[in-house]
C-alpha cells in the first residue's frame, strides 16, 4: 500500500479472503496504489466462522487441469495442504 497520498487507484473494502485476495493480485498485476479497509482486523470474517460451518467445495493441492485450489486466496497455495485436511470446517 502506497501511503505516500490519499488518493488511490483501487479501494478494497474488506479484509477477508477475497479482499486480502484481490490485494495480492493488484501487486501481482504491478499496481502499487490501493488500500484495504477492515472494520476489525484483517482476516476476522474466518475467527468468526461456527465450528459446524465448512467449505462446500474440497480442497485440492493439484488435480489434473492444472486450476488453482478452489479454496485458493492467493496463487499456489491450498488450504489443504496447509491444514492437512480436503473439506476444512469453521
Amino acid at each position: 500500500m502506497n501511503k505516500t497520498n490519499d488518493r488511490f487507484e483501487v479501494v478494497i473494502v474488506g479484509a477477508g479472503a477475497a479482499g486480502i485476495g484481490c490485494g495480492v493480485v493488484l501487486k501481482d498485476l504491478g499496481i502499487e496504489n490501493f488500500v484495504i479497509l477492515e472494520r476489525h482486523q484483517i482476516g476476522a470474517s474466518f475467527s468468526r466462522w461456527p465450528e459446524e460451518m465448512g467449505f462446500i467445495t474440497p480442497s485440492f493441492p493439484s488435480h489434473g487441469f492444472g486450476l488453482l485450489d478452489l479454496n485458493a486466496v492467493v496463487l499456489n497455495t491450498s488450504p489443504a495442504l496447509s491444514f492437512r485436511k480436503e473439506h476444512l470446517s469453521g
